[in-house]
């Protein structure tokens, strides 16, 4: 009895001892919001932190009304203290608020649901200006400029779009947006991205260039908003002495300054087309030439001979199409698909689009085919014009292949019909039996066996003739090898990285991962995945009718606030694991 009234007098000691602990962690409660500036310009980023302390095992906060900034998630971190034996915990989590718009705001106050309490923080007032005035002559370290081709142009005129990317020091992890709206300009790709050095002012800048065609769809006086882009600018950290020791392992160190720069918007006149189109105008904008000729210009009725019309020039040339020519019965005409060919060329959009008509002749003569004329408007003289082929002569000579027509006349109704004659050539060695009940039945095999031994080397065939045009096309075809290999290749990478979480950098861990999704992607859409960004990813798997683009545009983004944000240590792993779950699903979804 004494020992058990031990034990329980420890249970009760232990219980006094530790229960106000417990209580005073789940009484003291506090949650902060705090910002790294009060005043910014639209290129920077403002870093909103919520600091919950006294638990941390509660649920996201609830973030006010924010339509001035764009927000994302960039993590959270944990802490745990020991101070005099006292135990204090903490949670932080964070954002980056990127402002839309100038003016001053106040960030209203954020909730946090704890312990069946609500509690709120204070709210924090913002300033957000202009970007400084300076321009390309002044000594900034990044800046952008955007350039049309011209300030005027006609429906459907092609436009040249250029965005530039100037910096002095290195630059990661850029997301840019172009918005344009759909419903008034066609957009185009003039090529992949160049790179180039420049000197401005006798400042020696990187360049960055991407050119778009665009093609107006409506007239009037139009603004193309200003394009921005998010980028890390990479500030190399100077060491205290010169000959640093670790540097020539490590690499310089450098700070990273995460910034939004935005181009002025540009404004365009959108003229309509003038009065008199010709007759069979159908929209053509640009300038087009059209040549015909013929396989053979000497052939017999029943020949065929081809028929092909070339059109190419600037312009909407893939929207070119052709009747078949009016032959007045004197031939068959058997049109063909029509093959288009499009490159670029000093970033403008040039085309070539072929039609095939196979002519058989009907009869014999001397034939003129009629022209083919292409109404068009040309906006470099502002004009209509009207393109023609040249007029094309046949020779048809009747055919000397002679027909054998098998005449076959009619017996006469009175004429007796002659009995043949019964002639027994000889005899067969086996006795002919003419009575039913002589037949017997002979054991065969069943019909399941005759059509598995028949058919066996049918299936044999049609296996490997599909094999190997399977062992071709991964060979030959690098878009179907691609699509193939993208999941095969993404879960092994992704088994490389499944490792500890305590022995990755959370920000190469974060890069690693992006890179690997925008190459699954990339491989599945037959893209260059590295080079595409988080936008562009959600869109071309919308196009592609994946229904978990924007998961996939999510979990991009939380890649890369990683590479900037601190983070926990248990977010990898759950990053890690929302990977391979969200590949899983596109695999399936392909």
């Amino acid at each position: 009895m004494k020992i058990f009234s031990g034990k329980i007098k420890a249970l009760v000691f232990l219980f006094l001892v530790l229960n106000p602990v417990s209580q005073i962690f789940a009484q003291n409660i506090s949650v902060t919001a705090t910002v790294d500036k009060n005043s910014l310009t639209l290129e920077d980023v403002l870093q909103l932190s919520i600091v919950i302390k006294g638990t941390q095992n509660t649920p996201p906060p609830e973030l006010p009304s924010l339509p001035d900034f764009r927000v994302v998630s960039a993590g959270t971190s944990s802490s745990t203290q020991y101070i005099n034996t006292q135990r204090s915990v903490s949670i932080t989590h964070n954002y980056q608020l990127a402002p839309m718009n100038t003016g001053t705001f106040v960030i209203g106050p954020a909730r946090v649901r704890a312990n069946g309490k609500t509690f709120s923080t204070q709210p924090i007032t913002i300033a957000v200006q202009k970007p400084s005035g300076q321009k390309t002559t002044g000594n900034k370290n990044a800046f952008v400029v955007t350039t049309l081709s011209s300030k005027k142009a006609y429906i459907g005129e092609q436009l040249v779009y250029t965005f530039l990317l100037f910096h002095r020091i290195d630059a990661k992890n850029l997301n840019l947006s172009l918005p344009f709206d759909k419903t008034r300009f066609h957009k185009e790709e003039l090529g992949e991205p160049k790179s180039f050095i420049k000197v401005v002012n006798g400042i020696q800048y990187h360049v960055q260039e991407l050119s778009l065609a665009l093609f107006p769809l409506e007239k009037g006086l139009h603004e193309i908003p200003a394009s921005a882009i998010e980028l890390d600018l990479l500030h190399p950290m100077r060491t205290r002495s010169s000959r640093d020791p670790f540097g020539q392992f490590f690499g310089q160190r450098a700070r990273a300054e995460h910034k939004i720069l935005r181009s002025e918007p540009l404004s365009i006149e959108v003229l309509p087309l003038p009065d008199g189109a010709p007759e069979g105008f159908a929209n053509i904008i640009g300038h087009v030439t059209i040549s015909a000729e013929l396989g053979k210009k000497n052939l017999e009725v029943g020949g065929t001979t081809t028929l092909t019309v070339t059109v190419a020039g600037k312009g909407n040339v893939r929207d070119i199409t052709f009747d078949e020519p009016d032959l007045k019965g004197y031939f068959k005409i058997y049109p063909d698909k029509p093959e288009f060919h499009q490159t670029v060329r000093n970033n403008q959009i040039e085309g070539k689009k072929v039609f095939k008509f196979a002519l058989v002749p009907l009869e014999a003569g001397n034939r003129t085919l009629p022209k083919f004329s292409l109404p068009f408007f040309d906006p470099g003289k502002s004009q209509y014009s009207v393109a023609q082929t040249q007029p094309l002569s046949l020779n048809i000579k009747p055919s000397t292949t002679k027909e054998e027509l098998n005449l076959v006349q009619s017996r006469q109704q009175n004429a007796p019909a002659s009995k043949p004659e019964i002639e027994i050539l000889g005899r067969d060695i086996f006795p002919i039996y003419t009575e039913l009940d002589k037949f017997q039945n002979v054991r065969s095999h069943s019909p399941a066996f005759l059509a598995t031994g028949f058919g066996s080397p049918v299936f044999l065939f049609i296996i490997s003739a599909f094999l190997i045009k399977r062992q071709k096309r991964m060979k030959y075809d690098v878009a179907f090898y691609r699509h193939r290999n993208a999941y095969k290749n993404a879960n092994q990478r992704l088994k490389k990285m499944s490792g500890p979480s305590d022995s990755s950098d959370p920000k190469e861990f974060g890069r690693e991962l992006s890179e690997i999704l925008r190459e699954y992607v990339g491989n599945k859409l037959n893209r260059q995945g590295k080079a595409i960004t988080a936008e562009e990813v959600e869109t071309r798997l919308k196009e592609a009718n994946y229904e978990s683009a924007e998961a996939t545009r999510e979990l991009l983004e939380k890649c890369e606030t990683l590479q900037f944000a601190p983070t926990t240590r248990g977010n990898t792993k759950e990053l890690l694991s929302r990977a391979e779950d969200l590949i899983k699903l596109l695999e399936k979804q392909s």
